[in-house]
């Protein structure tokens, strides 16, 4: 056995030779960024082994620089332990599940009026129920229905109540001394407490993203948002995107069970969180609904997923279900809570881009509206005159940071804004802190710049020192680099960042977003196509999600990710999805709407079109300006 010590943890371990880091990381409880699910093609579980290093890999040897081999780098999915080691992992590979942080997405409930009626399912009624007596024995849940008889006759002809709550009638309503608050939720009394508790009634949305869980606790008289947190999906380390984790599902015996106990865990860390910011108690949330991708609902239920990755893609079921909380096994919230699941429209396209329609309201409007929800996958609905298309197009990881040689999630130390002009570059990093990589948002930034200022061709090919633009100063001009590798472009020196190594934008990395920007595009025009509309119809761009939410608009447009149109009719909506669940649980009559829309969507299979290789190849091409 080989003895194996974790930096700065100083955690030590013994564990079998031949064994691969990973496995041995797993072991000790630490949990790291791999979005590749270890098969060493992203190059992210980078660590520094300071005793007993290996040779590397050939992999290691294409993924890591010469200068990172030396020092000792190696890749953790890749390298096997052979001696006694010392390894050090880096702070920015690191996965903390723990954290649970504050939403701040633009156009979450509470920061919009409410534009629907706010009527629901459930109601909670205070009753002071009559005394039994020796010539009065009628039993307390007969006694129940005559007092809410005489509140409202409507209520009692099809009321009926479940084990659950029967079992604390007797008790409660003693206790109590004959008054009670009783809940009710679609004709059935599913709670029963005692004084008058009708002002504590609660519902939780949330929003099951691949790579973050959004919950909502709302006040269901008021629609009044009273907390938001959000927590990363603990499922990550099982593969960073849909068709990872269902691979994991299926080669793994328990892989879905692991699954779908990781994701329950996180919506109860919420749950705890929400009610805790809002001193309220979680047994008055009587209330969720629940938004997701096609992948992330079959998780959360159980539902074997297989079918959905691989062609004619098939979900088990597409249609909204309404289930109770005792349904999904561990949830902490009492048993006969109503959870709604949001319906999804097809294997691709989920109940997330469902809740998107319904908050943006392009269902009900005659403009012409693209709805763009920017991540691993794009999902893209186009509305033309209250008439809807939508297709789901894989755009790649290179823009959540993967496949990125200095790409990351959005999150501490992330450069999120980058502006060139000829004299310097300048960046912005999330809460300024030393840089460790660059997100989303700042490569559409920076690739943007590039092409602004003639660093990149129109077909993506890096500009060297000697052909690039006379008027680019000597300071810029020096950041243009090639290796055995090809060119690179250094954003930020070593100096300036957490581990002392320099940030460059590759070769590489230029092709993976030309992949991923070309996808989006050609899906846009298909829809275009279908709906027999031009680009110049377009009256409004709706861009979805945190990185839509973030995204430089500008930068966008410029890089042809998505249509060239004017920029005040581009708009980021934020957590549309969040804003959906959350107008499902306020409003039955937007859960009809709902229900009605996602049937009547067209879905384009774009894997079944001939025209969309043509599309996505013209896409990958970038426009110039004539003086560059």
């Amino acid at each position: 056995m080989l003895k194996i010590t974790f930096l700065p943890d100083k955690k030590t371990i013994r564990i079998h030779e031949g064994t691969k880091i990973l496995q041995a990381l797993k072991k000790a409880g630490i949990q790291i960024d791999t979005p590749c699910k270890g098969e060493g093609t992203c190059g992210k579980c980078k660590i520094l082994i300071k005793k007993g290093i290996p040779m590397a890999t050939f992999t290691e040897q294409d993924l890591l620089s010469e200068v990172e081999i030396k020092q000792g780098f190696r890749l953790a999915c890749q390298t096997k332990l052979i001696t006694d080691m010392v390894i050090e992992i880096p702070q920015e590979i690191r996965l903390d599940f723990e954290k649970i942080y504050s939403s701040n997405l633009k156009g979450d409930i509470g920061r919009v009026n409410h534009d629907f009626i706010l009527k629901s399912n459930l109601k909670k009624v205070f009753l002071t129920l009559k005394k039994p007596s020796l010539t009065d024995q009628q039993p307390d849940w007969e006694r129940i229905k005559e007092a809410l008889f005489l509140k409202d006759s409507d209520i009692i002809p099809l009321l009926k109540t479940n084990i659950e709550t029967l079992k604390k009638f007797p008790d409660i309503i003693r206790e109590a001394d004959y008054n009670i608050t009783v809940t009710i939720c679609d004709n059935e009394l599913i709670d029963i407490e005692k004084d008058d508790t009708t002002k504590k009634c609660y519902g939780v949305a949330f929003d099951i993203g691949t790579t973050t869980v959004v919950g909502y606790l709302v006040d269901l008289e008021n629609g009044k948002e009273l907390s938001v947190v959000a927590k990363t999906n603990p499922q990550v380390i099982y593969g960073d995107d849909v068709i990872s984790r269902i691979g994991f599902a299926q080669e793994n015996e328990d892989g879905l069970k692991k699954l779908q106990k990781v994701i329950i865990h996180a919506l109860n860390d919420i749950i705890t969180e929400t009610v805790k910011r809002a001193k309220i108690n979680k047994d008055n949330i009587y209330k969720v609904s629940i938004a997701g991708n096609t992948c992330m609902h079959h998780l959360l239920l159980g539902l074997n997923p297989s079918f959905i990755a691989s062609s004619p893609y098939v979900p088990a079921i597409k249609e909204s279900l309404n289930l109770k909380a005792k349904d999904i096994p561990g949830f902490i919230l009492q048993p006969n809570a109503n959870v709604y699941v949001l319906p999804n429209i097809s294997a691709f396209v989920g109940a997330d881009i469902s809740a998107g329609i319904l908050a943006t309201g392009m269902w009900d409007r005659k403009k012409t509206v693209l709805f763009v929800d920017l991540g691993t996958n794009g999902e893209i609905v186009l509305g033309v005159n209250k008439k809807l298309w939508a297709c789901s197009t894989a755009a790649g990881p290179a823009f959540e940071g993967a496949r990125i040689s200095h790409g990351m999630r959005a999150a501490e130390g992330a450069i999120d804004c980058v502006k060139i002009d000829n004299n310097q570059l300048i960046y912005h990093t999330i809460k300024d802190g030393k840089v460790r990589g660059i997100c989303g948002s700042g490569l559409i930034d920076l690739l943007a710049e590039m092409l602004n200022q003639g660093f990149v061709d129109k077909t993506g090919r890096l500009i060297n020192q000697e052909t690039c633009h006379s008027k680019i100063s000597k300071e810029i001009r020096s950041r243009m680099f090639k290796d055995e590798k090809g060119g690179k472009f250094l954003l930020v020196k070593g100096k300036e960042t957490e581990n002392g190594n320099p940030i460059f934008l590759t070769q590489k990395d230029i092709r993976e977003v030309q992949l991923a920007k070309a996808a989006i595009f050609a899906g846009i025009k298909i829809l275009l196509k279908e709906a027999n509309i031009l680009l110049n119809d377009i009256d409004e761009i709706l861009l979805a999600g945190a990185f839509g939410n973030f995204i430089n608009k500008k930068s966008a447009s410029r890089l042809g990710l998505i249509p060239h149109i004017s920029l005040h009719k581009i708009k980021s909506v934020g957590n549309a999805a969040g804003r959906g669940a959350e107008m499902t649980l306020l409003s039955e009559e937007i859960k009809k709407i709902g229900q009605k829309i996602t049937k009547e969507v067209v879905y384009i299979e774009l894997s079944s079109r001939p025209d969309f290789q043509k599309e996505f190849i013209d896409a990958m091409f970038f426009n110039i300006p004539k003086d560059k």
